[in-house]
């Protein structure tokens, strides 16, 4: 019997990630939860958090740290639209843990004229980054 693969693509705004990539699963950081997609899963539209994405290639696992967007999944076919995918062998550790203390410290600060917003964005992306490391630390990829 013949294996069945899911093409998983994964597109942000400055490039295409990755491209129609043969994988046996793909988990996705969807709103409300983690989401895991096989071979076959129903036609689906859903959006994205922050969050790690993983997906299964044989042996082979791969990670991204994924901020915000979609993912739909048609036919086999996986695709996510993200504002942002970092591939964990890629994430600079000590930067993202600079950043998640920077960003940590700027929102203690209660400046009138900080913008809560984008301060809360970028808390959330370090973590984000912060959690692939780990996750790859852990998982020795």
């Amino acid at each position: 019997m013949d294996k069945k693969y899911l093409l998983l693509t994964v597109v942000t705004p400055e490039k295409t990630v990755l491209s129609d990539k043969p994988v046996e699963s793909v988990t996705i950081p969807a709103f409300g939860g983690e989401m895991g997609v096989l071979p076959g899963h129903a036609s689906f539209v859903v959006q994205l958090v922050e969050g790690i994405l993983h997906y299964r290639d044989g042996h082979h696992r791969e990670v991204f740290a994924v901020l915000n967007g979609f993912a739909e999944i048609h036919k086999d076919k996986v695709l996510v639209l993200a504002e942002s995918a970092e591939l964990a062998k890629e994430v600079d550790e000590e930067r993202a843990r600079q950043a998640h203390q920077k960003a940590k410290e700027l929102l203690a600060i209660r400046d009138a004229d900080l913008d809560l917003e984008e301060a809360g964005a970028a808390l959330r992306r370090a973590a984000v980054r912060l959690k692939v490391a780990e996750f790859r630390r852990k998982h020795k990829l």
